[in-house]
């Protein structure tokens, strides 16, 4: 990280983490959108007791330096600047409902399967011999051990004026797993017979391995078997309670552990998509023999 020479005027342009992944891929890189954001600005250094006057009360403020642009998704545009109601005096924010945050931190990977493979989760319907697409054959970490949903919401602050919080508290949101190597974002798992033994946890997809991918199928089954360090994202889905819910589905996104040798981390950040609101939670796969 560093800083630019605020003495002129700089416009420097980088590639986020998410851009080159696109561009490694060969994927179409077109950019449709911009955001801003105020994240180098301490707002209270404005200083209303300037004995200059008012045109100097922001001087301090107009000076600061600017960061040079970074691609970690985690420190950069937490503070995007987006349109109010007039008189809005509290910002939207997003707050841990429940407890994300350790859940987040205590996730199991388990090097053996289990009696009964109750330390994974399968996809169901398994893949045959011979399918159409590139159906996973990778496990997931099982179950209530392996798993964790998101419980977050909104800070209740309209009293302390936040004028917009009715209508942005019903939002949609966007959840991005910086490194699916480690962990993937899925529907909730649910227990099953199987030809007449104990029940297995299992993902139930939209498709089937002979159509291929189908619905929601798309935005994690590929990320089953990835093992590049690469993000994944899921957008548009709906706040049932405190859970977040995959639209036109209305299963519980959760995130499972994948396959370590070692304990390893990662990040997930949680984006408000019409707030622009930002959660970040630290995310730690411990790994047990």
């Amino acid at each position: 990280m560093g800083y630019l020479d605020n003495s002129s005027r700089t416009l420097d342009a980088i590639l986020t983490k998410k851009g080159r992944e696109i561009l490694s891929s060969g994927g179409d890189f077109n950019v449709t959108k911009f955001a801003l954001g105020d994240d180098e600005i301490d707002y209270a250094l404005w200083d209303t007791t300037h004995t200059q006057g008012t045109d100097y009360y922001g001087a301090v403020i107009d000076n600061l330096p600017a960061l040079e642009p970074f691609n970690d998704p985690s420190e950069i545009m937490k503070y995007k600047l987006v349109t109010r109601t007039y008189g809005c005096e509290a910002m939207a924010k997003l707050e841990d409902k429940g407890n994300t945050s350790s859940d987040l931190g205590d996730v199991n990977w388990y090097n053996s399967a289990g009696d009964g493979n109750t330390n994974r989760v399968v996809i169901n319907p398994a893949a045959p011999n011979n399918f159409a697409g590139d159906w996973p054959k990778g496990e997931l970490g099982g179950g209530a051990i392996g798993s964790v949903g998101f419980n977050i919401g909104h800070i209740s602050n309209f009293q302390s004026g936040n004028m917009d919080y009715n209508t942005l508290s019903g939002e949609t949101y966007t959840v991005t797993l910086l490194d699916s190597s480690v962990a993937c974002l899925a529907p909730e798992w649910e227990l099953s017979e199987s030809g007449g033994g104990a029940p297995i946890a299992q993902i139930n997809a939209v498709g089937t391995p002979n159509t291929g991918y189908s619905g929601s199928d798309k935005f994690w089954m590929p990320f089953v078997d990835n093992v590049q360090h690469i993000s994944q994202t899921m957008s548009g889905l709906i706040k049932q309670g405190n859970k977040l819910t995959i639209p036109n589905d209305g299963r519980e996104v959760l995130l499972y552990s994948k396959k370590v040798t070692a304990d390893s981390t990662t990040s997930i950040v949680i984006t408000g998509d019409l707030s622009g609101a930002v959660l970040e939670f630290d995310v730690t796969i411990d790994y047990n023999s």
